[in-house]
């Protein structure tokens, strides 16, 4: 029973982290201001570009690294790659927070 349960949590979100999470972290870098994006449009920005950083990942393990296309692998891999796509959105957000600060003086 409780096993069961626990699958079901491991591909909800699962799958959440594999459509959602690494396209809206590319979103975030790409788009890091507020205003550029309505929630609507990064939701549906972020479910294409995480289908295509999935795919393109992948290959790019496989292909080019020869690394063996394992489930973990792959999850490793894009956790590595929303982690570099938020460690750019704040490096954005911080400069544009500073070039506003700049100006207001």
């Amino acid at each position: 029973m409780i096993a069961e349960i626990l699958h079901v949590f491991r591909v909800v979100f699962g799958l959440i982290f594999l459509f959602f999470v690494p396209g809206y972290a590319l979103t975030l870098a790409l788009f890091p201001r507020k205003e550029e994006l309505s929630l609507a449009e990064r939701i549906g920005f972020a479910g294409a570009l995480s289908i295509v950083a999935d795919i393109l990942t992948t290959l790019f393990i496989d292909l080019v690294l020869h690394i063996p296309t394992t489930g973990l692998n792959i999850f490793l891999s894009l956790l590595a790659l929303t982690a570099i796509a938020l460690a750019v959105w704040r490096v954005e957000v911080y400069f544009i927070e500073r070039k506003e600060k700049v100006k207001l003086s």
